[in-house]
């Protein structure tokens, strides 16, 4: 073999190890909400923050509304209003929990790809 073909193995083998290192890094919650914006499914977490949001301030209305009426059949509509608004929350939490949790998945089967590869590689 010529001395280039041996050194862009050394050359990948430390952007291997570079990439492994960088995988290896446990992720915290943080760094898991901002790799939740990147990619192709950015949006759907874009537009599940933006119905959480708007799901709340509803809630709040809601409950200004609950505190100014008189009427106790109003109050009882504007606290199932409130309720629905809880729900949707919950809900729009549960889908993003999901969501990052398929991303620390993707993450980890990365990382284990990369180690299988290593391996191969050594035992040739």
């Amino acid at each position: 073999m010529s001395t280039i073909d041996e050194e862009i193995r050394k050359a990948l083998e430390e952007e291997d190890q570079q990439a492994l290192a960088q995988i290896d890094d446990e992720a915290g919650l943080f760094e898991i909400v901002g790799m939740s914006f990147h990619g192709k499914q950015a949006w759907l977490t874009l537009y599940m923050w933006a119905m959480g949001f708007i799901a709340f301030l509803i809630g709040v209305y809601c409950f200004l509304q609950v505190r100014e009426t008189s009427e106790v059949m109003d109050a009882l509509m504007w606290t199932i209003g409130i309720i629905v608004c809880l729900f949707i929350m919950a809900i729009i939490k549960v889908i993003s929990w999901t969501h990052m949790q398929k991303l620390e998945l993707m993450r980890e089967i990365k990382r284990l790809e990369a180690r299988v590869m290593l391996a191969l590689a050594d035992k040739r």
